[in-house]
């Protein structure tokens, strides 16, 4: 004999016990757009509350995200009809060949003196100095560099992480990292820094401090 048939009940978890499937999309229904990834974002220091806020790549300019000041981000050319004295931006800062400006205050990522200028500079990248200079002020930058066949006095304090002196340069430099002195290079002043390299044919004139 045969066993009884015995069905295997269907459940749902609807309250009405009736099983239920998904409506199709109507006609008109859009697909799905994939979301746009987030723009490139740099940091930058605020001039005002001098804390870091995130800004895209692209802008020229914004807000600080701490305490909602303005923040200038573009490029910005110094030339000989030049009259102001005073630049901060987080972009870079150049001052043109034919320039002879003084009394500047710039606080800048990158600086580039093709011409004369005369102030206090704040670099929080690369200063490039590529003309003789002197400079009734002081420097404070990320990396300097002094390139061939330039002289430059500085009579304020120079205070960097590390410098790359490929002409000649005097005055008083702090670096918290190395000071190299190219061949044919030579630096007249005292140095504090963590290590001091001069190649063949390099010179210094002063005391050497070294940072611990």
């Amino acid at each position: 004999m045969n066993p009884p048939f015995q069905p295997i009940p269907r459940t749902s978890s609807a309250p009405s016990g009736k099983i239920t499937r998904p409506a199709p999309a109507p006609p008109w229904t859009l697909p799905a757009v994939a979301e746009n990834p987030p723009a490139p974002t740099r940091e930058v220091e605020c001039f005002s509350c001098r804390r870091s806020t995130s800004v895209p790549v692209t802008a020229v300019s914004a807000r600080c995200g701490h305490c909602s000041a303005y923040i200038k981000l573009d490029d910005v050319i110094l030339h000989s009809r030049t009259h102001r004295t005073r630049v901060q931006t987080c972009g870079s800062v150049t001052v043109q060949a034919n320039a002879d400006l003084k009394g500047l205050n710039v606080e800048c990522r990158d600086l580039v003196l093709y011409g004369r200028a005369s102030g206090d500079f704040l670099c929080r990248g690369v200063c490039k100095i590529k003309t003789d200079q002197h400079i009734s002020g002081s420097i404070s930058a990320r990396r300097l560099v002094v390139e061939r066949k330039t002289t430059v006095l500085v009579t304020g304090a120079i205070h960097v992480e590390n410098i790359w002196i490929q002409g000649a340069l005097e005055g008083t430099l702090t670096a918290d990292e190395t000071v190299t002195i190219h061949r044919h290079a030579k630096f007249l002043g005292d140095i504090t820094a963590r290590r001091l390299i001069i190649e063949e044919g390099g010179a210094h004139q002063g005391s050497f401090t070294r940072l611990t």
